[in-house]
């Protein structure tokens, strides 16, 4: 007898096939069984036999049996099957199991959006996973930097990433109450090119100062009478008395609650800025990322414009 070559998925389901058969005892068994036609069954047999170069099956109108053959390969296909089936299973262990490394990123400062309480009591309920945060900002690129999930604030452009709302943070102009004795109070935030203002410049974002007039945005080029890189420190310095900062409402909120800042021109404030997590489009996407994403949200401000 020639051999007969068939394709790998072709023999690995002929080879189910055939057990069913030796199983049920019988074609219109196994054809049940797998949920397929007699034809099909009795066709994938042929096929195998065809492969091998050998009979595995002595059949009449009242039995089937075995061939020598058929006993030997009885056995290889089964433990090859099983063997397939524990890989499967395996994978589907480790796309479920909560452990390994997870990679996020977000921008300075936001710890302060309640993200490292939430983190904490994560890892504590899962003591398989290890985590490495990147704070930085920029835009980093998740796929080619290895990042598993990514923490954004404002508008996202449209990309094969998911975005989850997370919540919301206003931006604030403030200002000491001695410097606005001192200096007065601006009326527009034109007016903010004759005032001391101290910059952020940490944040790409921040070189200009952004306000909303008649619903409409606008930018505006600030002197920077003072320049830092931490949004806590142009916090720190505008309490001191020493200009006015544009700064997200949670970084300046204890100033605020103090009274060692109050806000200024409320009427030009934006809109709040959406905070999003971000995270690749792809089914495959880890059990450990999806049971974080899913943590932060039932652990989400509901909002940080206050």
């Amino acid at each position: 007898m020639t051999f007969h070559i068939m394709r790998k998925m072709d023999l690995l389901n002929a080879m189910r096939t055939f057990v069913a058969v030796v199983a049920q005892r019988s074609f219109s068994g196994a054809a049940k069984t797998l949920g397929i036609v007699n034809s099909a069954v009795s066709r994938q047999i042929t096929e195998l036999e065809k492969h091998y170069g050998c009979q595995l099956l002595v059949r009449s109108t009242r039995s089937m049996n075995l061939t020598p053959e058929g006993h030997h390969f009885l056995a290889e296909f089964e433990a090859i099957l099983s063997r397939l089936d524990q890989l499967e299973q395996g994978a589907i262990d480790r796309r479920s199991a909560i452990a390994g490394r997870i990679r996020i990123s977000s921008p300075l400062h936001s710890a302060q959006l309640g993200l490292q309480p939430a983190l904490s009591h994560f890892l504590s309920d899962h003591p398989e996973v290890s985590l490495s945060w990147l704070l930085v900002n920029r835009q980093v690129n998740l796929v080619e930097e290895g990042v598993d999930l990514a923490i954004r604030v404002g508008d996202l452009p449209d990309s094969g990433l998911v975005a989850r709302p997370y919540a919301t943070v206003s931006i604030d102009f403030v200002a000491s109450p001695d410097y606005l004795a001192r200096y007065g109070a601006p009326e527009h935030p034109k007016s903010l090119s004759q005032h001391r203002c101290i910059v952020d410049n940490s944040n790409p974002q921040l070189t200009r100062w952004r306000y909303q007039e008649a619903g409409q945005e606008h930018q505006i080029r600030v002197p920077g009478t003072l320049e830092v890189n931490q949004g806590e420190l142009a916090a720190q310095f505008a309490a001191d008395g020493l200009g006015i900062a544009q700064l997200p409402r949670f970084m300046v909120a204890p100033y605020l609650d103090s009274g060692r800042l109050v806000s200024v021109l409320e009427s030009y404030r934006l809109p709040p800025f959406p905070i999003s997590l971000i995270y690749p489009a792809n089914r495959t996407t880890s059990a450990p990322v999806r049971a974080l994403v899913d943590h932060l949200l039932q652990h989400k401000p509901e909002t940080l414009a206050l």
